[in-house]
């Protein structure tokens, strides 16, 4: 069975990602983890005892959130009549948020971290400014899906994956496509955004990969070009034109990940808050 991460610090936020997790777990039949870190601030030389109190306290009220997240949800069942969806709590209170997830992420073998952002409107307050950014830049993590909290789930249509013509973009497509197989009336666009410079031999490219799926039925695979010189306005400019389910990018990409990786470079980017946004690890696939 496949497991998923979530980790859960009991905000709107992480609340919204574990619902929209609950139902995507339904979907495709898998596990959930549920991971709690208990924090306390860090001690001085003088308030060690404090501290420890403080994190004995944040442990308790941890261990009760989680047994009350796992009894809401544990009379779920799965989509495909498999039996009841399998809640596993967790709590974590020796290591950081980010160590911890990475230990979870590995022991449970999970090969899906979801998570939530803030819904905000500038790239360093939607990422950056998170955990979830640091779970993305982890080499030690899977892929991770994030959840804007005004996002709700419903069963995907669209899924635009903005590609680079990466070495990697054949293996996310076949992907893709899998995860497209668990919804009726999914399908995979392939969204390359090029600019003037690079036009003529990106349509060649984007000729060359299409003819490696040319078995693919277009209502199961499209492949789609547009001339941008804005990463992020082209892929933006899709999005308004065509509702989306989710929104796939790979850490390699130039430009948009550069923007976002760097904190004093980020800018204001417009993609609609409540898409989300998968992201695939190149080191993972």
């Amino acid at each position: 069975m496949q497991k998923i991460l979530v980790p859960v610090d009991f905000s709107e936020p992480s609340e919204a990602a574990l619902k929209y997790a609950i139902h995507f777990a339904q979907v495709i039949g898998a596990e959930i983890i549920l991971l709690h870190v208990a924090c306390a601030p860090l001690p001085s030389a003088t308030n060690y005892h404090l501290h420890i109190g403080l994190l004995k306290e944040e442990i308790e009220k941890g261990k009760e959130k989680l047994t009350y997240y796992t009894n809401q949800y544990t009379e779920l069942n799965y989509l495909d009549g498999s039996g009841k969806l399998k809640i596993t709590p967790i709590l974590e209170s020796e290591n950081g948020i980010l160590p911890s997830i990475e230990k979870a992420a590995k022991q449970h073998n999970a090969f899906l971290v979801v998570m939530g952002t803030h819904g905000m409107t500038r790239a360093e307050e939607i990422l950056l400014g998170s955990v979830t950014a640091d779970v993305i830049a982890s080499e030690k993590t899977p892929a991770i899906l994030a959840i804007p909290s005004n996002s709700q789930f419903t069963p995907w249509e669209r899924i635009v994956y903005a590609g680079d013509f990466s070495e990697k973009d054949k293996t996310v497509i076949e992907i893709l496509l899998e995860l497209a197989s668990y919804f009726s009336n999914a399908k995979v666009d392939y969204l390359h955004i090029s600019n003037e410079k690079e036009h003529i031999e990106d349509i060649e490219r984007l000729h060359y990969l299409k003819a490696a799926f040319k078995q693919t039925p277009v209502s199961m695979l499209d492949f789609r070009f547009r001339e941008n010189d804005d990463l992020d306005d082209g892929i933006d400019s899709y999005l308004e034109d065509y509702e989306t389910s989710v929104l796939v990018m790979l850490t390699q990409h130039r430009g948009f990940f550069e923007s976002l990786w760097h904190r004093s470079k980020a800018k204001e980017i417009s993609f609609h808050t409540d898409i989300p946004l998968l992201v695939l690890k190149t080191n993972t696939i």
